[in-house]
């Protein structure tokens, strides 16, 4: 197989494969090796639909298929960006007092107090919330961002998956250009531990070792250029130990699940938005639905909305059907909790090693509307 280097721009390498024999097949290796740290792209000529099918798995993509005259091209990375939402803020959130106070002291308020926060040299802290899923975590950035004004990015993996190698790096510095622009932004990313897993060494996994790398230099005192960095996960213990160093993560923040007052709260705010009996007790709800999440409470509430709205327009007589205690029981009945209890074990085994002082402040019970 000839490689040849055909030119070189802005720091890109491109390579084109002019032939993919068979005599020269078992030298493949030493090419992926080129490929994964050199940020090549690939141009393929005379090759089988097999090889190159080969050749796309190995550069992490879909290598570029272009006619023998055609120049290779470099690949387009375009920043991500969500819109910002306006909100109630806090006011959404049923609950978790220590945690808005804890927040409110420590973020919010030295971004409301800018001139005494630089005579003391303070700056709001980065965060990792994490615990058990569907308890808030995401839904609670949106807030903090609602409440003290400021822009808000929401990152998930998808955003910065590229087929290319090298890609992702790209897009991560990309991203935080853009919060930059847009400063003061918080910048939150969900689904953390899958953007900056442990790194191998492994040469063969030198391209994700980059992309954590990346982060790295990314998060170092981001604060300073207006981007407040939060970030959510159900596995801290599957992030590299360096990203959790304080200057680019500050606190961990164990959000755990709702207690009974919580859900209390949650069925409350839930039903009074929606046409239901005088005589549902929150109570005894609260009482059946030990061991279940905010997500799960939701569904409860939304399916019973769904059964009313389809009894309402099939009897149409003109009035809304009320959800019943009788109805939201069944419910109740028919769903087990989506977090196990061998699930909730392992939870506070890692909140153990992760937030070994906590007393109470930072092991946030949530509920939100």
């Amino acid at each position: 197989m000839n490689v040849s280097k055909s030119h070189e721009t802005k720091g890109i390498f491109h390579y084109r494969l002019i032939q993919f024999n068979d005599r020269e097949w078992d030298k493949r290796h030493s090419l992926i090796i080129e490929i994964r740290t050199k940020n090549v792209e690939v141009c393929i000529m005379n090759t089988s639909e097999a090889e190159k099918e080969w050749l796309q798995r190995i550069c992490g993509g879909q290598p570029t298929m272009d006619k023998k005259t055609e120049p290779t091209k470099e690949v387009a990375i375009k920043p991500v960006t969500k819109e910002t939402r306006k909100g109630n803020g806090f006011k959404d959130i049923a609950g978790m007092e220590k945690l808005k106070e804890f927040i409110t002291e420590g973020f919010i308020n030295v971004l409301r107090n800018k001139k005494c926060a630089e005579v003391y040299d303070i700056k709001p802290p980065s965060m990792l919330f994490y615990g058990p899923a569907g308890c808030g975590k995401t839904f609670f950035a949106e807030k903090m961002a609602e409440e003290v004004g400021i822009n808000f990015m929401k990152i998930v993996p998808d955003d910065l998956a590229c087929t290319w190698v090298h890609g992702t790096q790209q897009k991560i510095g990309e991203v935080f250009r853009d919060a930059e622009k847009k400063a003061p932004t918080l910048l939150f990313f969900d689904e953390f531990d899958a953007m900056v897993p442990k790194r191998s060494g492994n040469e063969e996994n030198q391209h994700y070792d980059s992309e954590v790398n990346e982060f790295l230099c990314m998060l170092n005192n981001a604060s300073e250029r207006g981007i407040y960095v939060m970030a959510a996960t159900n596995h801290p213990e599957r992030i590299d130990k360096a990203v959790l160093r304080t200057g680019r993560i500050d606190e961990m923040v164990y959000i755990d699940m709702p207690d009974k007052e919580a859900r209390k709260s949650l069925f409350f705010l839930a039903l009074s938005k929606l046409p239901s009996d005088e005589n549902v007790d929150v109570e005894r709800l609260a009482e059946l639905t030990a061991g279940y999440n905010c997500s799960d409470i939701c569904y409860i509430v939304k399916t019973a909305a769904r059964k009313m709205f389809n009894a309402t327009i099939k009897k149409n007589i003109g009035e809304y059907q009320p959800i019943s205690q009788a109805l939201l029981e069944e419910i109740i009945s028919q769903r087990s909790p989506s977090v196990s209890s061998r699930d909730l074990r392992e939870y506070e085994r890692v909140r153990s090693e992760f937030s070994p002082n906590d007393k109470g402040c930072r092991h946030m019970r949530i509920g939100f509307k």
